[in-house]
């Protein structure tokens, strides 16, 4: 009887144990540059979109790109001719590479692990304007 009872709880035990420990080693872990990863965080992104970020500025629904997530954002106030587009580029470098930095999900989830953010502008007719690239290299990774 006491063979029996150590027969079964060694048993459940390696059960447990396999069911516990298997599932890791058949897991693949998904690379975060692929397009299906970057899907994954843009439906995320876009079930709050549009949304207003200031008064002038609007995020409209993000794509995901190999190896880049594109942050669409809309100025709502003004129209193309009235952007100088390498003025809006100059001053939006530096401050939305240290926001992306700086900021622990952009920079932990996707900028350490290979993944590159684009800030793409659109005046208020969805006409493209510039377009900012944030890479791992300017976070110093």
């Amino acid at each position: 009887m006491a063979k029996a009872i150590v027969w079964t709880a060694s048993g459940v035990l390696a059960a447990l144990l396999i069911w516990w420990i298997l599932p890791g080693y058949f897991t693949t872990k998904e690379d975060p540059r692929s397009v299906e990863y970057l899907k994954k965080i843009t439906a995320e992104i876009n079930r709050s979109v549009p949304m207003m970020i200031d008064k002038e500025t609007e995020l409209m629904p993000a794509e995901g790109a190999p190896g880049i997530l594109i942050y669409n954002y809309r100025l709502v106030s003004y129209s193309k001719s009235q952007i100088d587009p390498a003025k809006l580029t100059a001053s939006a470098k530096q401050r939305v590479t240290q926001a992306a930095c700086n900021q622990p999900e952009t920079r932990d989830d996707l900028l350490k692990k290979g993944v590159a953010l684009r800030y793409a502008y659109y005046d208020k007719d969805k006409r493209p304007i510039a377009s900012v690239d944030v890479t791992p290299a300017d976070c110093g990774f």
